[in-house]
């Protein structure tokens, strides 16, 4: 990668750690070297996530900062504010993000944003959206560029009126499985039902209940596993219990683990009916195990399921399409060895932090320098033909 033309450093703020934005961190400190990558949260990542074994690998390659004084926010912004650029990962309720908005309007530093859309449902997103477009005119002026995470983080960023040439659809980039051997994926036959996944948290806003009525459509020829624990926990026990469908309820799992259940799907499936779901990190995840998936438009990373190879966007609340789309999946010969490590090299090539780092200097050359500006990123020579 070419140096990038007037800028030295480049400040990621957070709200907490996170093992994946450390992994992004990482990738563009080592493509882009004459660059000092700042990474800036206001908390650590939690005890929950470490119990989980959640690690964030701190990198010799940028330097991090960890719950950061005022004197701290001061000295980033105010030091050669026409070098640098601030890269906020929201724009409100996190402190160190909050003061450091302020203190880039006062010293006009250059700044984007990075972010998933708010939610738009019900009485709150109407709010949310009237708050958007009364208090963001600053924001919307003076934005480098905005790094809209998922398939409707574009449409509200549109929608509250930010100029659509500043609007990049983006992805949450994550390094790739540790091991990316798929000789534990079993494709299914008459002896070996469909190995259907979920991943996340037991509640009605999943999808979950529509899940499960799809699997009772689909009889005996599926197995559905089930990782994660919440509040319908219960509910959704007694649910499958009555339809009688064969069911692994697996708890919470270590990260390790999790990555070892992904490769052993066939299919995951995140029927969201709410667009809460910016992305949906399991999404990547499985992708890059070779696993297929199935979505609602709700879900940010259904941005991806254009490729067909990736698997199929369903529409919410519609248990028999989920039903008919995984059928359709298993008579396409999606779950075939061979296509399960097709997917998992394109999903590498697109949504690896190498790829994702990447694409964001082509973002910010575009902005600062002389560079083109670039195609989506899941729209790329890569992509599946």
């Amino acid at each position: 990668m070419q140096p990038l033309p007037n800028l030295t450093r480049i400040v990621f703020w957070e709200p907490c750690t996170s093992p994946h934005k450390a992994d992004f961190l990482s990738a563009l400190a080592s493509q882009a070297p004459n660059i000092e990558f700042i990474y800036c949260a206001d908390t650590q990542l939690s005890n929950e996530r470490k119990a989980q074994g959640w690690v964030v690998n701190t990198s010799a390659n940028y330097c991090t900062i960890v719950a950061p004084s005022k004197e701290d926010i001061e000295q980033l912004v105010s030091d050669q504010p026409n070098r640098t650029l601030h890269i906020f990962s929201g724009i409100r309720w996190v402190h160190c993000i909050v003061a450091a908005l302020t203190l880039v309007k006062k010293y006009k530093a250059h700044f984007a944003i990075m972010s998933e859309p708010r939610v738009r449902e019900g009485w709150r997103g109407t709010l949310r959206f009237a708050q958007s477009w009364l208090t963001e005119g600053w924001l919307r002026r003076n934005t480098a560029f905005v790094l809209a995470i998922g398939k409707n983080g574009p449409p509200w960023f549109s929608s509250v009126g930010y100029r659509n040439e500043s609007i990049f659809p983006f992805a949450y980039f994550i390094d790739p499985p540790v091991s990316h051997e798929l000789a534990d994926k079993l494709s299914p036959t008459t002896d070996q039902p469909i190995q259907i996944g979920y991943v996340g948290r037991l509640v009605k806003m999943k999808g979950l209940f529509d899940l499960v009525a799809a699997v009772a459509k689909l009889g005996a020829s599926v197995q559905l596993n089930i990782v994660g624990t919440g509040s319908d926990e219960n509910s959704l026990k007694d649910t499958c219990k009555e339809l009688q469908i064969n069911t692994q309820f697996l708890g919470v799992l270590p990260i390790h683990d999790v990555g070892i259940f992904m490769e052993k799907m066939n299919v995951i499936v995140l029927a969201s009916t709410s667009s809460d779901d910016g992305w949906g990190v399991v999404i990547s995840e499985a992708l890059m195990s070779g696993t297929a998936v199935i979505a609602t438009p709700c879900v940010g990373a259904s941005i991806l399921l254009d490729e067909q190879l990736f698997g199929r966007c369903v529409p919410a609340n519609s248990p028999e399409t989920i039903a008919n789309a995984i059928k359709e999946l298993q008579d396409s010969g999606a779950f075939t060895i061979d296509a399960c490590k097709k997917r998992q090299q394109l999903a590498i090539a697109l949504l690896s932090a190498d790829a994702g780092a990447k694409h964001l200097l082509e973002i910010i050359k575009w902005k600062f320098g002389t560079g083109i500006r670039p195609a989506p990123f899941y729209k790329t020579e890569n992509s599946h033909k």
